[in-house]
């Protein structure tokens, strides 16, 4: 991880080195062409500099730079740590030039907490199993996917899940069911539409899920635990997505919550990032204590400390007493986790008809 910051970190620091150098006295803008009326450029705001840089110079200012870079990033991390909403205050205040930018931030967390996310051992792989306990693990996985489709509404497609899970006694057939009819193709459930009155006829959304139904049953028919995987696999793949789009929704409800405050809504989501920051650097350390065994009450400790982390940052950044903020806190937090579970059955279905 130190690696990644520091190759990051060197990254802004090498761009950051360009800016960095001899002074010069040009007449006009190198970059831009406009007049100069003083070391940096009114227009483009690159400074005056010489136009070619020795070696010597470019290490120099590449080391200066990156030590400047690396501070921004441990002062905003100390910050984003020990005092909830203080850097979203300072951002929207303006003074953002001694604090690492936001969505740079978000960009080098998040990598982080999907590289450890992405990174963690599956169950099968952390515990020698014999052949038993993993088609035991793989009926567990079909079992936990016809529950989330069923709760999202999906029925047409696992409510029939049961029998996958329940040991074959010949042969693993795999069969998904369907609400109106068990159809072997698609040609012959739209043979048996056909044969009925136009009044009685599937809708178009039940024609597509019946096919996609169709298809499911026979792409996993003779391999069960297969769906499980795949599902799962695409259900992890899309979590970053989702936690991405419910990002301008989160602000959105902030905005919502304290519309009486002068508060444009970039603001709140300003305040939204910083607090998705923290989530992930939170997050990144609750997985790796996870791998500790003996150390589970910390990763709840983590998780708990997530969530109330938000409540000082509001009780900070709008300055309402406790009642008020307590109030809203659980308003937002009802609010939110109603829009994260709508986008949750979205992801089922989408991950439903691409898988």
């Amino acid at each position: 991880m130190d690696d990644i910051n520091e190759s990051l970190l060197a990254a802004e620091g090498a761009a950051d080195a360009e800016q960095s150098g001899r002074a010069a006295r040009h007449k006009n803008c190198l970059n831009c062409g406009a007049e100069l009326k003083g070391r940096f450029c009114h227009q483009c705001g690159q400074k005056d500099l010489a136009q070619r840089q020795t070696l010597g110079e470019l290490l120099s200012n590449f080391v200066s730079s990156f030590s400047e870079y690396e501070g921004k990033f441990l002062l905003t991390a100390r910050y984003l740590i020990t005092r909830p909403g203080f850097l979203a205050l300072d951002y929207n205040a303006g003074r953002r030039e001694r604090y690492f930018h936001p969505v740079r931030m978000y960009a080098f967390i998040s990598f982080i907490f999907f590289l450890i996310f992405f990174s963690l051992p599956e169950k099968e792989d952390t515990v020698e199993m014999t052949d038993e306990d993993r088609q035991e693990l793989a009926r567990e996985k079909v079992e936990e996917t016809r529950k989330q489709l069923a709760a999202a509404g999906l029925d047409s497609i696992g409510n029939k899940l049961d029998s996958a899970t329940r040991k074959p006694k010949k042969k693993n057939r795999f069969n998904y069911g369907i609400t109106k009819g068990d159809y072997n193709s698609i040609a012959s459930y739209d043979s048996a539409q056909a044969l009925l009155p136009e009044a009685e006829r599937d809708n178009w959304f039940e024609r597509k899920m019946t096919q996609r139904s169709i298809e499911i049953n026979n792409k996993y028919r003779d391999d069960p635990s297969a769906f499980g995987n795949d599902f799962w696999k695409g259900t992890k793949e899309n979590f970053s997505k989702m936690l991405f789009l419910l990002l301008p929704v989160f602000a959105l409800l902030l905005k919502l919550l304290y519309v009486r405050r002068n508060y444009f809504y970039s603001e709140h989501l300003v305040f939204s990032i910083y607090y998705y920051n923290f989530f992930y650097f939170a997050g990144s350390i609750m997985m790796l204590v996870g791998l500790i065994p003996g150390m589970e009450w910390l990763g709840t400790l983590i998780s708990w400390t997530i969530y109330f982390y938000l409540l000082i940052a509001m009780k900070r950044m709008y300055g309402q007493g406790w009642g008020r903020t307590i109030v809203k806190f659980f308003i937002f937090s009802f609010l939110f986790m109603l829009c994260s579970a709508l986008g949750f059955v979205v992801n089922l279905f989408v991950i439903v008809m691409l898988i």
